[in-house]
């Protein structure tokens, strides 16, 4: 989470781990020890090889970066988003329109609100179906291999470059 301190990583995990399973923390700058004793199925680590974790995540809840929600979509995993700024209030409505997500706001979370909200992601099975929809298309678009190529393509067809940018970045100039 973007800007979480301790109080608020205690109460989404605390939230949570009742749900069962392994609720991973990945707390950032906030020491792991700072939100004090959590139940014995949260692990908090600084920081955490995220699509890895994602590929066996049942639910992710996040600040709603666009790279976060990319990795959630490419995982086909339902998220919860608590958006802090940028870009991340119009990310979180989008993936609420497309049904593969809630949102809240952080004035209003509690361990029960988090709760709450976690277990309509985890036991209404339209937010799996529809993390599951994005993912297929996600995989279909090509990835990111596809937009490099179809970035490059639209430079050479504006004439903004007139040969195909060499492979190694070191040769590009």
């Amino acid at each position: 989470m973007f800007n979480a301190g301790p109080q608020l990583l205690r109460s989404f995990a605390t939230g949570i781990a009742p749900l069962g399973g392994t609720v991973v923390v990945s707390t950032g700058q906030t020491d792991p020890d700072e939100p004090g004793p959590l139940p014995a199925n949260v692990l908090a680590r600084r920081f955490v090889p995220q699509p890895e974790v994602l590929a066996r995540a049942a639910l992710f809840l996040t600040h709603g970066g666009m790279n976060s929600v990319n990795e959630a979509m490419r995982a086909g995993v339902p998220l919860l988003l608590v958006p802090q700024g940028a870009d991340q209030q119009m990310v979180a409505r989008r993936v609420v329109e497309l049904g593969a997500g809630l949102t809240m706001h952080t004035q209003h979370i509690t361990k029960d609100s988090v709760h709450r909200l976690a277990r309509r992601l985890l036991h209404e099975p339209g937010f799996k179906a529809a993390a599951t929809t994005l993912k297929a298309a996600q995989h279909r678009a090509g990835g990111h291999r596809r937009a490099a190529d179809e970035l490059e393509r639209y430079a050479q067809a504006a004439g903004l470059v007139h040969d195909p940018l060499p492979l190694d970045p070191s040769k590009r100039g």
